[in-house]
């Protein structure tokens, strides 16, 4: 399958997922969504969990390439601030990725198949945050603040899918955050005072 293809699926699954829920969650409304047959999905990804378990990890990597593609992500000290920013924002792709990667989480509460799906994706994303934090604050407990900053976006996520926050002051606060930790850019040089 054409990389295009697979992107437009996943996209299509994490819209539906956000529009729907996963309760009404279904292959062929993502089919529809993205232009390809149903077959085609349960070719590529088998069944409904297949199709989910590729959305929960593109939902992972999607962050990591807003991160990567953020002009200001030159040390280790401001990419950390990148990826975990990069939950938040006005793009309808992101709001649909982090709604989707919510449902899916409150889901594995009590499905044991998703919950093995949604620990292996929060396990990488995690690992990617550890290994920022080391490589920013060497001798730190990188494992234990890569558990916490993590935890922090997951809440703070929820928050801003409800509205009880804007993608703005959920930055605002992870940039805080990261500088109360002494993680933050200016680590590396001066840095622009955050809002208030």
């Amino acid at each position: 399958m054409a990389e295009d293809t697979r992107a437009r699926i996943l996209a299509a699954c994490a819209a539906v997922i956000a529009r729907s829920g996963l309760a009404r969650f279904r292959m062929s409304d993502v089919a529809r969504e993205a232009g390809v047959s149903i077959g085609l999905l349960a070719y590529h990804f088998g069944d409904r969990d297949g199709l989910l378990e590729a959305a929960l990890e593109e939902v992972t990597a999607s962050a990591m390439r807003r991160a990567d593609a953020a002009p200001e992500s030159r040390t280790a000290s401001a990419r950390l601030a990148a990826l975990l920013c990069s939950e938040f924002g006005d793009d309808p792709a992101i709001r649909a990725g982090s709604t989707a990667w919510n449902e899916l989480r409150a889901a594995a509460v009590f499905d044991r198949d998703r919950s093995a799906a949604v620990s292996r994706s929060t396990s990488a994303w995690q690992e990617a945050v550890r290994e920022l934090v080391a490589r920013t604050a060497p001798g730190t407990d990188a494992a234990g603040t890569a558990l916490a900053l993590t935890a922090l976006v997951e809440g703070l996520s929820g928050r801003w899918l409800t509205g009880q926050l804007t993608a703005a002051e959920a930055q605002t606060t992870v940039r805080r955050t990261l500088a109360a930790l002494g993680l933050g850019a200016e680590r590396n040089g001066p840095r622009p005072p955050v809002p208030s």
